[in-house]
Order: structure tokens, then C-alpha cells, then sequence
């Protein structure tokens, strides 16, 4: 009982050092256990948004009939099921925005989390429609209004041949149904819905009277191998039957992300740094007690009783300092998260968070206390009695003295005391520059995976070539024959600042190419066939085809990629409408641009196409003969104009050839280019400007950046570093205070033989400075190491992989700069924070303080 009240006597008298140990305790574990839960917070948030904005169901099928809604209905593992009928889809031919129809159904808008205002339609005519897809068409106040929508079935027939049905219907609008402005941003996109009474007649012959809806099982562990079994049972292919995408990605993230090697590596790290953390500031602290313990020996305490002693405050240090870091940790990690996630906020506090939590703790105390206690009772009584820093004598003629010579005092006083102790000078800068250095590394990883993508996963990017900016329509929520860019858009991007050209034209992905199967090549087959589509074809009569409408501008600018034959600048007389051939695609099997469309084509062929066209109010299908002018040369889909990616042929036509034969009048894409530097301006200004248009998509150089960047991980990041700043800036205060608290003696000493306030704040100042300075330098130098050494990895992966691009090397000058000015300023405030022991400092108490 004795050696426990000893112990808190220490602890209740010694309340500035104390606050110090507690400090240290609490700022490490902080560190480590925030890292954890914010990380598990970050995807459990993610995962719980996903339900709020697409429904908390399990699986989702699409595209099947009735009969095997009722199979899947009778599977054990169906808790529940929730079906609509999909009929076909409705567009607005003024502006092409375009929903799926289906037929009204209360239950399955409930499951997607839509919220529902107005009523549920009764009679023909009657519809409930999202109301995003009403604002994008630009009508206001749309309930209880009439809007024209054109029915519009696209199918394919009894012989596999892709055929349009279409006709006009006037709706009046007695529903909508809403979701958050967020849900309308998700990374894997999102369709537009519409719903109608079963009674509605429909101005079409054809629909398709297939069922989607909803899957809730009684246990989630059953997904998976629900799913297989249905395929197998139903001969249902993946796109009939999957997951609920966006809950599944954030389940997948949060798992991949918790092993993954460059997590584990970072824990390890975090784990060190935390223990280190709390090391140097505890043996900074308790090397004061060396004396105290020599005497407790002197007056009779066995060797027992002190190590008792000691693992009860080391106990308690543990105990609350623990709890201290854990509280400030939660809290710390719940307004990051929420910043991110909002009203989705999860926090996430599993069991290993508190494990590794007390765990760093228990090893740093643990450890700091057997070397100081290990290292005091292996001295004699006497030696440790005598142990004190040594301050050198200083007279105050001494001082004046030196006032006298040449140079700064302060500096050689400073310099002095951080040598005096090289211990304690080495495990001070070797905290802060480990804090340091794992806020470059972080930060360096996301800014080499940044320009990484631009090379890897930018396909996209990299094939723009002169061209920065794209707008056109969204490739979900529009339909490409019907969306326009009218002349105030283009006019108005012309006019912003750091805009050098627009150029309009016609695009079309829904074409094809009808030609005998014995002439395509059997690669453009197995690269269809490797894609998951919902409208499967056996694809031996017609194959996909892209078509677009360049002016005079474009089709100069793509002169140079002609291999075979000339360009259509000017018209040409003929039978057919001239167009330049594309004969080339991205091969994901080979990661080639070699792989042929048409076996043998040459200059002067005809092809035969068949194209969407606007005639008589209605759309649908015609088919064309056009005559080859000129064949591409491979590297044209790579390098220009930026459509590496469609599985199929491209054609190219002169724009006023391409209006005649479709009856399109307005430019349904832009290319926009713009000066060095004003790509990411240019763009948000672009966005601003069409965010209610249309559904209107920005794209170009930029657009995988984009992406990145709303990704969990990346949002996740951004907390991480602002943590590792607010820890490096904490750790810098912490351990001057701890530093002033422990020299209290010394420098009252100081304050004795003549050594003003005003001098004493900047010795001190000028000493914890030096400190952040060189653990700054050290931080620096791994920082431009580390970069240069991912930037070897990564570009010898490259190379290895058929990438012509590499990255280049470089100095993270952004992370060392935001180190430099984190240091010196936190070096600053510690000592402004901890001017009151000094300003107070009582001469006669200080030079007695321990005797």
C-alpha cells in the first residue's frame, strides 16, 4: 500500500510532467487507434451511404421472365422479393434525356430508397417520373404538368438482328419520385425511372415484358453461393442476377484495403512511430527521477519496491493515457468522417483498434521504464544521487563576455544544450522526423498513383491528343440521336478565359456494320463476346459500329493518321457518301491496337451500315451504303480524338453528310481545346454551366483524375494526412514542453546569473527549431528517396507491360514544403504556449527542484 501511495504522490506532485507522460500516452495512441478507425469508419460510412442511396437489398436481377421471378422467389434463402415489369424506355426528343418505363409498382420505388411525392397513376397517360430527369429536361414544377415522350423499344428480333420500335405518347406528370443530389454522382452511374399503370397503351407493337426487381436473403453470407446456384438453375448469365453493386464495392474496398500489404506495412509503421512517440517523451520525463530513485535506495527501499513503484505509475500511465487517446482518437475520427460521409456517418470501433491501442502503450511504457529503472539500479547509490544534465557554470561576467564576441549567443547556447544530451537530442528529432516521413510517404504514393492512372488505366486519357475537354451526353441518360449542344452552349465555352477552340460535331454509338461474318476477324469476335451485355447477339450478321460527323477543322486535324487513300474535306461525286474507316480496336486480351475489325478492306470499298434516324416524328433504323475514302492508320484510336475503348468499327463522315442521311440537326458533341494550365479551370467552369442540361457528361484528359478523386480511398486519405499533420504538429508541442518542464533547474540557473526572459524564450526557441529543422532536413532527404524509388518500380512495371510512357522523376517539393512550415510554426507555438514556466519561473524553487 505503501509503494502505491508513493507512487501517486510522485504523480499528483509532479502534475506538469504528469500532463506530459499522459500527453505522450494519448498522442501516440491517438495516432494508431484514429488510423484504424477511420479506415474501418471510412468504408463502414461508405457501405451505409451505398444502402441510404441505392437500398439496403442483397442481389438485383434484370432483364428475365416471370417464371424465373417465381423460381427465385421459391429459393429458401428468399426472405423477400420485390418485382416490376420493364416494358421499354421513353425519351424526350427535344433534349434527349432518356428513362427506363415500367410499370408502377409502390413496394419496389420503396426498395431503392426513391422518396415519393403525388400520387400513383391510374388511368392511360398517367405517369410518375424521377424528378432529376424533369430538371435536366428543364421543365419546372413538373407535377400535374403534360410532357411528349417518344416510346422507344430497341430489341432484337427472332433472327438476331437489332430493330428500333418507336411512336409519341403525351403523358401527364401526377408523380415524382427523388434521391439526393449525391446518388446522382455514384461512380458506376445510375438510369432514370419512369412508372405507369398496367392499364397505359403503350404507341408501340413491341415491348418487353421482362422483369427486374430486388433480392433480400435471410442470412448475407448466402449471396455468393446463392447467386452460382441460380445460374446454374436458371441459366442466367451475371448481368441477370448480381450484386447490390455499390453496397458489394464498399464491402470489397474495406476488405482488400485492411490486407493489403501497403496497410499492414503502414500499421507496422504506425506502431513504431506511436511507441517512439511516447519512448522519447516518457524517457525524456522520467530520466529526471534517476536522482529521486538513488535516494529511495540511499534511505533503505529495496530494488523490489521500486520496481513496484514503478509499474504502478506506469499502470496508470497506461490505463489513462490510453483511454485518453482512445476518446480523442474517436472523436477526431468521427468529425473526419463525417465531413466526408455526412448524414451516413458509421463509426466503426472493432475490437483490433483497441487491442493495438492499449498494445502500443503497455510496449512503450513498459519498455521506457525497464531502461530507466534496468539502467538507474545498476549504478551505485551514490552515482545516481550525483546524476543530473550537467549545466555548465555560467558567471555573469561570462556572460557579458560573450555578449562582447562575435556571433549569436543564443545560437552556441542552443547548440550546446542539444548535443549536451545525445540520447535524448537523437530520439527527439528521430519522433519527428518518423512522423515526418510517413506524411511525405503517404502523400507521395497518392500523387505516383495519380500519374499512374493517367498512364495505366488511361486509355481514355492518353488518346485525346490535341483535344482537352469533351461534353456530351450521358452515355446512360441520353439518347445520342436526340441530345444537342445548341448554339448559346458553344458560344458561351468559346468565350471563357483559357478556352483556344471549339469544334462541334455528330456522334453515334448506336450503329452497325452488316457484313458477312466471314469477313470480320475472329479477334473483334472474342473481344464481343468477352463483354457483358444485356442484348447478347450471335453476332454473325451485324456488329457494332461508332459513326460521327467531323467539320472541315476535324478532318484536317486528323490529315496525318490517313494510311490508306485520302481525306473527305471537300465533297466528292459518287453513288455513295464518302467516309474514312477506322479498322482498329483496343484489345483487353492482348493490350494491342492491332487487332482488326474487317479482315481485308481497302480503299474504294462499300460497306453497309445501318444507322438510328429521325424521320416522320419517329426512330428507327435505315440502312446505308457508304464508300471507304481513306483507312486510319492503328495509332488514330490510341492518340486522337479519344474513343479507344468501343469493341467495334468507326466510321467518319463528312457533318453535312451525315445530317442528310439521319435527319439530326444539332451537334451532339464538343471537343474543346485549352491553354497550358487551365484544363482543370476550364473544366469546372464547363460543368457549372451544364449541370442541369440534359444529363450533359464533361470528359477528356481529366476524367480518371476525376474519378480518383471521389473514390473512398481517396477521400479516405485526405483525413489520413490532415491526421498526420495534426500528430507531427502535437508530437513538436509535446515535446519542447516536455523539454522546458524537465529543465526547470537549468533554467532557472540561467534566470540567476543574469539571463533575461526575453533571451531564455529564444534559447529555447532557437533549440526546439533546430530540432524540427534537422528531423525536417532528414524527412526531406527519405522523402525525395522514397518518390524516386517508386518511380523505379513503377516504371520498370510499365515497360515490363508494353507502356511506352514512364513517369518522370522528381521532389515531392509540395509534402517537404508543408513538413518545413508545420515544423517551424508548431516549434513556435510550443514555446509560446509554454512561455508561462518560464515567465513565472520562481529562481529559488527551480534551482532547488529535486534537492
Amino acid at each position: 500500500m505503501m509503494i502505491i501511495k508513493l507512487a501517486f504522490s510522485y504523480i499528483k506532485k509532479q502534475k506538469g510532467k504528469t500532463i506530459a507522460l499522459l500527453a505522450s500516452v494519448g498522442l501516440a495512441v491517438m495516432l494508431i487507434f484514429s488510423m484504424f478507425v477511420i479506415r474501418d469508419s471510412g468504408y463502414d460510412s461508405q457501405i451505409r451511404e451505398a444502402k441510404n442511396l441505392h437500398g439496403d437489398y442483397n442481389l438485383f436481377f434484370d432483364d428475365i421472365d416471370m417464371n424465373s421471378v417465381e423460381e427465385l422467389k421459391k429459393q429458401k434463402e428468399v426472405k423477400k422479393l420485390i418485382s416490376v415489369r420493364y416494358l421499354c424506355e421513353v425519351v424526350n426528343t427535344n433534349n434527349g434525356v432518356i428513362l427506363d418505363l415500367n410499370t408502377f409498382n409502390k413496394d419496389y420505388i420503396d426498395s431503392l430508397n426513391y422518396k415519393f411525392i403525388g400520387r400513383k397513376p391510374i388511368k392511360d397517360g398517367e405517369i410518375v417520373i424521377e424528378e432529376e430527369a424533369t430538371e435536366q429536361m428543364g421543365i419546372k414544377d413538373p407535377l400535374n404538368k403534360e410532357i411528349d415522350l417518344m416510346v422507344l423499344n430497341k430489341y432484337l428480333d427472332k433472327d438476331n438482328i437489332s430493330q428500333i420500335d418507336s411512336g409519341n405518347k403525351r403523358f401527364k406528370i401526377v408523380g415524382l419520385i427523388q434521391k439526393p443530389e449525391k446518388y446522382y454522382k455514384s461512380l458506376n452511374g445510375f438510369k432514370g425511372q419512369a412508372f405507369i399503370s398496367e392499364e397505359t397503351n403503350l404507341t408501340i407493337t413491341k415491348t418487353e415484358d421482362t422483369y427486374k426487381g430486388n433480392i433480400y436473403l435471410h442470412n448475407k453470407k448466402d449471396e455468393s453461393a446463392f447467386l452460382d446456384k441460380m445460374y446454374k438453375k436458371l441459366n442466367l448469365e451475371d448481368y441477370n442476377l448480381f450484386y447490390n453493386v455499390e453496397v458489394f464495392q464498399g464491402e470489397v474496398y474495406k476488405i482488400v484495403t485492411k490486407y493489403s500489404i501497403k496497410n499492414i506495412e503502414n500499421s507496422i509503421i504506425l506502431i513504431i512511430v506511436s511507441c517512439l512517440v511516447i519512448y522519447n517523451i516518457y524517457n525524456i520525463i522520467l530520466s529526471d527521477r534517476i536522482k529521486q530513485i538513488g535516494m529511495l535506495r540511499a534511505i533503505g527501499m529495496s530494488n523490489k519496491d521500486i520496481k513496484r513503484m514503478f509499474r504502478v505509475s506506469s499502470l496508470f500511465y497506461i490505463i489513462f493515457g490510453t483511454l485518453i487517446g482512445i476518446l480523442a482518437g474517436t472523436v477526431f475520427s468521427y468529425i473526419g468522417v463525417r465531413m466526408i460521409y455526412g448524414y451516413s456517418t458509421v463509426l466503426s470501433i472493432e475490437k483490433e483498434s483497441i487491442i493495438f491501442s492499449f498494445l502500443v502503450s503497455i510496449i512503450a511504457v513498459s519498455v521506457s521504464n525497464f531502461i530507466i529503472v534496468r539502467k538507474t539500479l545498476r549504478m551505485s547509490i551514490i552515482e545516481s544521487i550525483n546524476k543530473s544534465d550537467k549545466v555548465k557554470k555560467r558567471s555573469r561576467a561570462n556572460i557579458d563576455e560573450r555578449k562582447k564576441m562575435k556571433g549569436n549567443i543564443l545560437i552556441k547556447f542552443a547548440n550546446g544544450n542539444i548535443w549536451r544530451n545525445k540520447s535524448k537530442t537523437i530520439l527527439t528529432i528521430t519522433a519527428m522526423f518518423l512522423v515526418s516521413a510517413i506524411f511525405i510517404q503517404t502523400s507521395v504514393i497518392n500523387d505516383r498513383m495519380k500519374l499512374t492512372t493517367n498512364i495505366t488505366s488511361g486509355l481514355r486519357p492518353m488518346s485525346y491528343g490535341n483535344v482537352d475537354i469533351t461534353l456530351s451526353g450521358n452515355y446512360r441518360n441520353t439518347e445520342d440521336i436526340f441530345y444537342n449542344i445548341n448554339a448559346p452552349i458553344i458560344q458561351k465555352i468559346k468565350k471563357l478565359k483559357g478556352v483556344k477552340k471549339v469544334e462541334p460535331f455528330f456522334y453515334n454509338q448506336d450503329s452497325f456494320l452488316s457484313i458477312s461474318k466471314k469477313r470480320v476477324s475472329d479477334d473483334l469476335i472474342k473481344e464481343l463476346r468477352r463483354q457483358e451485355q444485356k442484348y447478347y447477339s450471335d453476332y454473325d450478321k451485324e456488329y457494332p459500329l461508332l459513326v460521327k460527323g467531323y467539320n472541315k477543322n476535324l478532318l484536317k486535324n486528323i490529315n496525318r493518321f490517313i494510311a490508306k487513300g485520302e481525306n473527305i474535306i471537300e465533297e466528292k461525286p459518287g453513288d455513295y457518301k464518302k467516309v474514312l474507316l477506322i479498322n482498329n480496336i483496343y484489345s483487353r486480351g492482348i493490350h494491342s491496337y492491332s487487332t482488326k475489325v474487317i479482315k481485308d478492306v481497302n480503299v474504294g470499298d462499300v460497306l453497309e451500315i445501318k444507322l438510328p434516324v429521325y424521320r416522320d416524328g419517329v426512330e428507327r433504323y435505315e440502312k446505308f451504303k457508304v464508300e471507304v475514302s481513306g483507312i486510319m492508320d492503328n495509332t488514330y484510336i490510341a492518340t486522337q480524338d479519344g474513343d479507344p475503348e468501343f469493341t467495334g468499327g468507326q466510321i467518319i463522315f463528312r457533318k453535312d453528310d451525315y445530317r442528310e442521311l439521319t435527319g439530326q440537326q444539332n451537334y451532339n458533341k464538343l471537343f474543346v481545346a485549352v491553354e497550358d494550365g487551365e484544363l482543370e479551370s476550364v473544366e469546372g467552369k464547363i460543368e457549372q454551366m451544364v449541370k442541369d442540361y440534359s444529363f450533359s457528361s464533361v470528359g477528356g484528359k481529366n476524367e480518371n483524375k476525376k474519378y480518383i478523386a471521389r473514390t473512398s480511398e481517396e477521400k479516405l486519405d485526405i483525413i489520413y494526412q490532415f491526421l498526420m499533420i495534426l500528430i507531427l504538429s502535437v508530437n513538436i508541442i509535446t515535446i519542447v514542453r516536455s523539454n522546458i518542464i524537465l529543465r526547470t533547474k537549468e533554467l532557472s540557473v540561467l534566470r540567476a546569473i543574469g539571463m533575461s526572459i526575453r533571451n531564455l524564450k529564444k534559447a529555447v526557441l532557437v533549440e526546439s527549431e533546430t530540432y524540427g529543422i534537422i528531423a525536417s532536413v532528414l524527412a526531406a532527404i527519405f522523402g525525395i528517396y522514397d518518390y524516386n524509388k517508386g518511380i523505379v518500380r513503377i516504371n520498370n512495371t510499365m515497360l515490363e507491360d508494353g507502356y511506352n510512357q514512364t513517369l518522370s522523376y522528381g521532389i515531392p517539393f509540395k509534402q517537404i514544403l508543408i513538413v518545413f512550415i508545420v515544423s517551424a510554426v508548431m516549434c513556435f507555438i510550443a514555446v509560446y504556449v509554454s512561455k508561462d514556466k518560464i515567465e513565472k519561473l520562481n529562481i529559488i524553487e527551480g534551482i532547488s527542484e529535486n534537492e
